[in-house]
C-alpha cells in the first residue's frame, strides 16, 4: 500500500503509559499535541586514516543509544490514592507509587513504563490507525506554576528502537 496521502495533526494523536503487562493505564489528557521523539539509533564509528577520512569511510556501528522523548501538559492534579495523576510518575507517590508495576518486573529498582503514541488513520481514510510503542520509559519533568501551570515530561526510553510502529 503507498504511503497516506493524508497529513497527519495535532488532533490525532494520544498518548498512554501503561505498566508491566499493561494492568494499568494513564492516558495522557489536556497534553500540548508536542511530543518531540528523538531515535539516535547506534553510535556510528568512523575510523581515520592517518586522522583522514579515506575515498571510502571506514564506518561501523558502535554502541546503542536509547531514544528520548518529551512533552508538556497542563497541570490538573499532584497526586491521588485512588487515580493515577500525571505527576505521580515523577513524584513516585498515589496510585502510581501504590499500584503499578514496572516493566522491568515487581522487584525492579528503575519504575520504566511503555508508552505509546497513538495516530488516528481510518477516519481519514488510511487503512489502520497508526501506533508507535516506546518500551522501558523512565520518566523525569518539570512542574510549573502559572496560567495555566504546566508539568514537562522528559522521557528516556531503554531500547534502540521503538518495540513496533505501524
Amino acid at each position: 500500500m503507498p504511503e497516506s496521502t493524508t497529513i497527519k495533526v495535532v488532533r490525532d494523536g494520544t498518548l498512554t503509559l501503561s505498566d508491566f503487562g499493561g494492568g494499568n493505564t494513564y492516558e495522557i489528557a489536556y497534553e500540548g499535541g508536542n511530543l518531540v521523539a528523538n531515535h539516535p539509533g547506534e553510535v556510528v564509528n568512523n575510523f581515520l586514516d592517518r586522522n583522514r577520512i579515506g575515498p571510502t569511510p571506514s564506518l561501523r556501528f558502535g554502541a546503542d543509544q536509547p531514544m528520548s522523548l518529551s512533552f508538556t501538559a497542563n497541570l490538573r492534579d499532584i497526586t491521588d490514592a485512588a487515580w493515577t495523576t500525571l505527576p505521580e510518575f515523577l513524584l513516585r507517590t498515589g496510585n502510581v507509587g501504590t499500584n503499578w508495576v514496572s516493566t522491568l518486573g515487581a522487584t525492579a529498582e528503575v519504575p520504566v513504563y511503555t508508552m505509546t503514541w497513538d495516530t488516528e488513520g481510518t477516519s481519514h481514510g488510511d487503512p489502520t490507525d497508526h501506533q508507535v510503542v516506546y518500551p522501558y520509559c523512565y520518566l523525569s519533568g518539570t512542574i510549573s506554576e502559572g496560567d495555566p501551570s504546566t508539568i514537562a515530561i522528559t522521557i528516556t526510553s531503554y531500547a534502540v528502537r521503538p518495540s513496533s510502529a505501524t
